[in-house]
């Protein structure tokens, strides 16, 4: 009897989750246009004038330069929301490239491993040589 109990209530479970997706959808992370990246920057980092910018082209993430201190913030849509890291060496582990994508391996448990894909491989070069100099 116990299992049927259990299977009528995974039941339950999988069509309110169902209901819930055909109701309010799924959120697609997004990180926005180079212009609203900037635009969130400059309220949540005092000073900051947006730089050089390189947009993934799949939305998930992007690069993006302080040219106040000429640093490198990655910008990685999560959730609804978007988190924001300063790429500095403590916290760039490994810098990778295959083509046109990068892998930023980072020393934060909460975003161990980061890949961009870029709308080029030879502006991955650029990127891979920024962040590894």
């Amino acid at each position: 009897m116990s299992l049927l109990y259990l299977a009528g209530s995974l039941a339950g479970i999988a069509l309110l989750v169902l209901l819930n997706r055909v109701l309010f959808g799924r959120a697609k992370p997004d990180v926005g246009s180079a212009e609203a990246i900037a635009a969130h920057l400059a309220r949540e980092i005092p000073g900051f004038r947006a730089g050089r910018c390189a947009l993934g082209t799949d939305g998930l993430a992007a690069l993006i330069e302080n040219d106040a201190d000429r640093s490198i913030l990655l910008v990685q849509a999560l959730g609804e929301g978007i988190v924001t890291r300063r790429l500095s060496r403590a916290l760039l582990a490994s810098t990778g490239r295959l083509g046109a994508r990068l892998s930023l391996g980072l020393s934060d448990f909460t975003l161990p491993r980061v890949r961009v894909a870029l709308a080029s491989e030879s502006l991955a070069r650029e990127w891979e040589t920024r962040l590894k100099a």
